[in-house]
């Protein structure tokens, strides 16, 4: 089978494969400008439920095959005063010294590929709503309550052509915000 030829990050790729999909991701690592079509992106959100869905495996078998210990007289008196005052620093702290290494680890790889793959998140989901001819301010949604459900259609939307010819996204940088109007 004959491998098309990518365009650059930032213009859509229509015929996105899955393998391909994942180098892309990374590439456009904080590339904001642009489109990016539906099968890129859904594509790599399958690569990310994969992902996790593998490291939360390890997780969850870590987590459940080691009974956690139970706290020492001592420990026991500083969660209290702890849960009394409020204060969850001390609880989670015997949770997460509590949980078994294998565990651990997950946890670990899950928080550093978390925060490795949040910026280009934020990324391709700018570019795909570009495609849909929308704002990349509309992935904000995702913080309000019930708004990603709004974000997710939005994303799942077919590609739209530009509004200008020139155009390949909302209006960019180098473009006034305001008409400039010239003294006559």
């Amino acid at each position: 089978m004959h491998q098309t030829q990518q365009p650059p990050v930032g213009v859509p790729w229509h015929q996105a494969t899955f393998p391909a999909s994942f180098s892309r991701f990374w590439r456009g690592y904080v590339v904001f400008r642009g489109r990016a079509a539906r099968a890129e992106f859904w594509w790599w959100a399958l690569w990310w439920a994969i992902i996790s869905a593998a490291i939360n495996i390890v997780y969850g078998v870590g987590l459940f095959t080691t009974p956690p210990p139970m706290p020492s007289p001592d420990e026991a008196r500083v969660l209290d005063q702890a849960m009394q005052s409020f204060n969850p620093f001390p609880v989670w702290w015997f949770l997460l010294t509590s949980m078994p290494v294998f565990a651990q680890i997950a946890l670990g790889v899950f928080v550093v590929v978390g925060l490795a793959s949040l910026l280009p998140w934020i990324a391709i989901a700018m570019r795909r709503l570009h495609d849909t001819n929308r704002s990349g301010w509309w992935v904000l949604l995702s913080f309000v309550p019930a708004g990603y459900i709004v974000l997710a259609v939005f994303l799942a939307l077919p590609s739209e052509p530009p509004a200008a010819p020139q155009q390949s996204g909302p209006p960019v940088g180098d473009r006034p915000a305001h008409p400039v109007v010239t003294p006559q």
